[in-house]
């Protein structure tokens, strides 16, 4: 099928507690202008049988689920672009490849960062951009 006639869907899954419903909430604001935004309700049975229908791939439309691994682990590349990156983009933390970090990995939206926790200092940063991360040589 040709990939302009394609649309592409992600679905989000949020638990029925209060935090996650006022991350779900949040990301519907975002996403304010997305013509094909919706929050299902799985225990409504109208709902239920769009997501089935949503599960069986319709002409026309991808549809992926974001299901985020329990137990993740870095691979040795993604670890040395991890150490590249924070020697040269976060220079302040003193940052030893010897020393023990503590890498996340988040999803936010449909988007992938990395937690990075080191010595008391945190942050995040988008995974697309410690994987595309190239250190200048001149330095």
């Amino acid at each position: 099928m040709d990939s302009e006639k394609t649309t592409s869907l992600l679905l989000t899954h949020y638990a029925r507690h209060e935090t996650d419903k006022e991350r779900a909430q949040r990301h519907m604001r975002l996403l304010m202008k997305d013509q094909y935004r919706f929050m299902y309700d799985s225990t409504n049975e109208e709902h239920f049988q769009k997501l089935k229908i949503a599960a069986e791939q319709p002409p026309g439309f991808r549809v992926y689920i974001n299901l985020m691994p329990k137990e993740w682990k870095a691979s040795d590349g993604l670890k040395r672009k991890i150490s590249n990156y924070m020697l040269y983009k976060l220079p302040w933390w003193q940052y030893s490849p010897a020393d023990k970090l503590k890498v996340t990995l988040k999803e936010r939206y449909g988007e992938l960062y990395l937690a990075l926790l080191w010595k008391g200092q945190q942050t995040e940063v988008h995974l697309d951009e410690i994987e595309k991360f190239i250190p200048c040589a001149t330095t």
